[in-house]
């Protein structure tokens, strides 16, 4: 007759295996951005700015329009008179010069801008990636 040793070690080899982190990092979104990180845009006395998941303002309301910040670049667009780009911290990145302005594409990095009446794509510098020179552009243009 087999005598199994399983019974006997599976107790002790359960209590030698590590415990869980106490701290564990923090979740990420879709877009691999960590979940701490992502701020809401959010309107308030006739300005935008952003909240974090608390509800707190990580940055106060000062713009007259703000869109959502992507998970690639870290920027968003926002309107002060002209579009521009800001980072997490509400720091100017690409500064406000456009007469429109949309959300990087994820796949690409470049965002479709509107400036003289025609539409091209910048990066995330602010540098165009395609001058403009287009009627129209459709959401996130490169899938």
């Amino acid at each position: 007759m087999k005598c199994s040793l399983w019974p006997l070690l599976l107790p002790a080899l359960l209590a030698a295996a590590p415990a869980p982190p106490r701290h564990p990092r923090p979740a990420r979104s879709h877009v691999g951005v960590r979940a701490d990180l992502l701020l809401a845009p959010v309107k308030l006395g006739g300005k935008w700015g952003y909240v974090d998941r608390t509800g707190r303002y990580a940055i106060n309301p000062q713009f007259d329009e703000a869109l959502a910040f992507d998970g690639a670049t870290g920027l968003a667009p926002v309107k002060l008179d002209k579009w521009g780009y800001i980072d997490r911290s509400g720091h100017f990145v690409v500064n406000p010069q456009f007469d429109k302005a949309r959300p990087f594409d994820p796949a690409t990095g470049l965002a479709a801008v509107k400036a003289d009446g025609k539409w091209g794509f910048i990066d995330a510098t602010g540098h165009y990636a395609i001058n403009p020179q287009f009627d129209e552009v459709e959401g996130h243009c490169f899938h």
